[in-house]
């Protein structure tokens, strides 16, 4: 049996015509004649019964060309599937977040590889302003901000979706006299240096709530922050939900402790992207994933 000969008999079973079904498979009746009778030898049945009005199937022959036809859609879907997947090897994401927000995406991007391993990513920080000229002009294609309806809703050629809400929090090591505090003010950390990162986003919550304290680090380096809060010499200040899954606040190097406030200020996170670019299946895993990592 040839994949051939199951295209003449779903053809045939269309049309009740061999000589239509040659004319649009683009091969000779003979042929087709030839390779029918040969396949009917090979199943022992008869596939269709000659009469004046065409090729009429037999019963076992409808029950055949079922499952022709079957067979037909899932090579069908298979090439389908084949396209799309030869489409996403050639597919790349440019994701453009806030600082404190890339670690986040990394995390979901290690996993997004394991999906799609030929894609290519390229990430990116900058200010707010920044990501969203960059989505609304296509130079990324996902932005991951902090921000709310408010500030987003006269950007009417942007769609954006919220992930999660962002709950001000400290970050202190171990060994930290605020480590066991169920929670902290700003007024109970007035005196203290703080490690931050650098960005629209911590100068959003250093003028909100430590307009005069004393920063002794500012970096966009993960690292240099993430070791500075460990061996104390600063105090970070972040979102919760953005380090809940951090490796550090996992084994305990690290602990977050929520700040509180009379006028506590919170922050939607969402991504963007342009309302005339739908996500492509990569995109949207990678949403899904980043998604995953705040619940």
């Amino acid at each position: 049996m040839h994949f051939e000969q199951l295209q003449y008999i779903a053809e045939i079973g269309k049309q009740g015509s061999i000589t239509t079904a040659a004319e649009k498979l683009h091969v000779s009746p003979p042929a087709i004649s030839k390779s029918i009778s040969n396949l009917e030898k090979e199943l022992g049945i008869q596939i269709f019964k000659r009469s004046k009005t065409g090729m009429v199937p037999t019963q076992q022959g409808k029950a055949v060309i079922k499952k022709a036809y079957e067979v037909l859609s899932k090579i069908h879907e298979l090439r389908e599937e084949a396209k799309l997947q030869e489409a996403l090897a050639k597919t790349e994401i440019k994701i453009s977040c806030l600082p404190g927000l890339t670690y986040s995406a990394f995390n979901s991007l290690l996993k997004l590889q394991g999906d799609f391993p030929e894609i290519i990513v390229e990430i990116q920080e900058d200010d707010l302003r920044k990501i969203i000229k960059d989505v609304k002009s296509g130079k990324c294609d996902i932005g991951i901000i902090a921000s709310n309806q408010k500030e987003l809703k006269d950007e009417i050629d942007l769609l954006y979706k919220e992930m999660a809400i962002g709950s001000p929090c400290i970050l202190v090591g171990k060994n930290s006299p605020f480590a066991f505090n169920e929670y902290v003010t700003p007024d109970d950390l007035k005196n203290e240096c703080l490690a931050t990162y650098k960005g629209e986003l911590m100068k959003f919550l250093l003028n909100s709530y430590f307009p005069k304290n004393r920063v002794v680090i500012s970096s966009n380096n993960v690292e240099i922050i993430r070791k500075a809060i460990i061996e104390g010499m600063g105090i970070g200040v972040a979102f919760e939900e953005i380090f809940k899954n951090d490796e550090d606040v996992l084994n305990g190097e690290i602990i977050i402790i929520p700040l509180r406030d009379s006028d506590l200020l919170i922050k939607p996170i969402c991504y963007i992207h342009a309302n005339d670019k739908p996500l492509t299946p990569p995109a949207e895993t990678f949403l899904n994933y980043v998604q995953e990592y705040w619940k």
